[in-house]
């Protein structure tokens, strides 16, 4: 089975997932935290990371398919450069997810970025792999090559530690405790 992109209907991404989830399939609604103004002041308003977009696990096969864009709401399946439907990796929705759990706050950033690759080994993102921007402060890009986008983080210069393998093009890794522990 593999991760596919299910682009939906403006606003409607939740009411997509329970949809598919109701389909019997195994689907994934990025949610992240982020500050909203309103009447009363500045909020907290929980929101899909990735507008328009669930990830949808499953053998996809024409019988899938069409009952994937037959949900209403959903509008078809994102396609890469060459016209295949585009598959996320395994590695990547695990990395979402330890983003997402992280419970801090997360944001879209550009993904042609410039900077130096590092390594997060301390704090809740322990693990995570991707490029640092120092600006008026710390910002770790976590690239997402499926999406061709970059999750943008606020992260301490404490909990990280430059990564020196000559690697061209940054891939956002997460590894399991017990590997940076032995470093």
């Amino acid at each position: 089975m593999k991760w596919y992109v299910l682009y939906t209907r403006h606003h409607h991404e939740r009411a997509v997932y329970e949809r598919v989830l109701s389909k019997g399939f195994q689907s994934y609604l990025p949610m992240a935290m982020i500050w909203r103004k309103s009447k009363g002041g500045p909020r907290k308003v929980l929101t899909p990371l990735f507008p328009r977009h669930i990830f949808v696990r499953c053998y996809l096969e024409m019988y899938a398919h069409l009952e994937l864009i037959s949900i209403r709401g959903a509008m078809r399946l994102l396609e890469d450069p060459e016209g295949q439907f585009l598959v996320v990796s395994d590695e990547e929705i695990h990395l979402l997810r330890h983003l997402i759990n992280g419970g801090v706050p997360l944001e879209l950033g550009t993904y042609q970025i410039e900077g130096e690759r590092v390594e997060v080994v301390k704090g809740v993102l322990q693990g995570i792999s991707g490029i640092i921007r120092e600006e008026t402060r710390t910002i770790l890009h976590v690239p997402i090559h499926a999406l061709r986008v970059c999750v943008a983080v606020e992260i301490g210069s404490a909990q990280i530690i430059s990564c020196s393998d000559g690697e061209e093009e940054p891939h956002p890794k997460l590894l399991p405790p017990g590997l940076i522990a032995d470093r």
